[in-house]
């Protein structure tokens, strides 16, 4: 898979994504609260998306069969603790008055999770 074409699937994801976002934030009012952490929320499973496409590939092309393995538990591990962290420090800072944030983490987490899963199946075909 090639930089362009991830970037690109990148962009319709996470814009797919943030339409939902933005739909539930004008349909469900204790959502509207939570837009800033919404948006922060697209930017850190995108960001951790292009990591873990540069790293897989490098991994890919590894003489070390186990290096793209290594990587993918290392990487479901990680990302768990960066979701929890998050929805913590959020909880912590913003003392959020419902608990909609949470669906809204969780929307951004499985949409992301998918995503990765698809690239990284790609990127392990290489």
């Amino acid at each position: 898979m090639s930089p362009k074409s991830f970037f690109q699937t990148l962009l319709i994801v996470s814009a797919g994504t943030a339409a939902v976002l933005a739909g539930l934030h004008y349909l469900a009012p204790q959502a509207q609260q939570h837009c800033k952490f919404a948006i922060g929320s697209v930017m850190l499973f995108a960001l951790v998306c292009t990591g873990l496409y540069y790293a897989g590939a490098s991994t890919a092309r590894s003489k070390n069969k186990h290096a793209f393995t290594n990587l993918v538990s290392v990487s479901v591990f990680g990302k768990m603790v960066v979701a929890l962290a998050a929805l913590f420090i959020y909880q912590q800072v913003a003392v959020p008055s419902n608990q909609w944030f949470v669906g809204i983490f969780l929307w951004c987490y499985v949409v992301f999770t998918a995503f990765e899963v698809w690239f990284m199946t790609k990127l392990a075909k290489v």
